[in-house]
């Protein structure tokens, strides 16, 4: 009897033991670091921050470090990695991964279907500066979060269509500008009052100055209208742009 509850009881512990690595690569399966940058609870964070943002806009977004690409290159080895792990949702792949490499010291971002669609290849750019000084200085926990609510703001406006942050900055630039435009003509405006409006030149002309002795009509500006022709076999043409994008630098 005993040695069945022992047996029990071992099975049981094999049993956890194995589940064990199951869940970690659930829990972090957005986030993969093989260069140790962060903290388990960083990892976490981030990890659940990423997993709530790709299920609110069903488009993948993943962060790998490592301290190594033996000599690839970059640009190479993060579509690599995109293709070789399968990553990215849906049939188009929806996704956005950051690679973050500490030899040499690179960064790299690929978007690819629609994710590519709502931030491209200006996205990446905007996204790399913004994470480029706490990956310099270290703060990767903060670059990381950086990078995820940059994908949320492209890819929230891009699908619902909500104005972006800068919107309402520029709205306020403008409204300034347009204050101070109209204080400034209502003071020259001021210093006009003894200006009137004059429905003849002639007052312009001082008396004797000027002498007619021709005059003729020149048309400076005609007016041409041009139709295409159709061709029997024209149809709808549709762009065959690149769905994915890569950009990054040095850190």
């Amino acid at each position: 009897m005993k040695k069945r509850i022992l047996s029990l009881a071992l099975a049981l512990i094999l049993l956890a033991v194995m589940a064990l690595p199951v869940y970690a690569a659930q829990d972090t399966g957005f986030v993969t670091d093989r260069a140790s940058l962060l903290s388990d609870s960083e990892v976490a964070a981030l990890n659940t921050k990423l997993q709530s943002i790709s299920s609110t806009y069903d488009v993948q977004i993943l962060v790998i470090t490592m301290n190594s690409i033996n000599g690839n290159s970059p640009d190479w080895y993060i579509e690599y990695l995109y293709d070789t792990m399968d990553l990215g949702y849906g049939s188009n792949r929806d996704g956005v991964l950051l690679l973050v490499c500490m030899n040499p010291r690179e960064y790299r971002i690929l978007t690819n279907g629609l994710a590519n669609e709502a931030i491209g290849k200006s996205g990446i750019e905007d996204i790399g500066n913004a994470i480029v000084p706490d990956l310099s200085s270290g703060n990767y926990a903060d670059a990381f979060d950086e990078f995820a609510d940059s994908c949320e703001y492209y890819l929230d406006g891009h699908i619902n269509g909500f104005p972006f942050k800068w919107t309402k900055n520029l709205l306020i630039a403008l409204g300034i500008g347009l204050i101070i435009g109209i204080v400034v003509a209502l003071i020259l405006k001021g210093q006009l009052k003894s200006v009137r409006k004059q429905n003849q030149a002639k007052v312009y002309i001082k008396p004797g100055s000027m002498q007619l002795t021709n005059c003729s009509d020149f048309f400076l500006y005609r007016t041409v209208q041009r139709r295409r022709k159709t061709s029997s076999n024209s149809g709808s043409s549709r762009s065959s742009g690149s769905s994915r994008s890569v950009g990054g630098g040095s850190f």
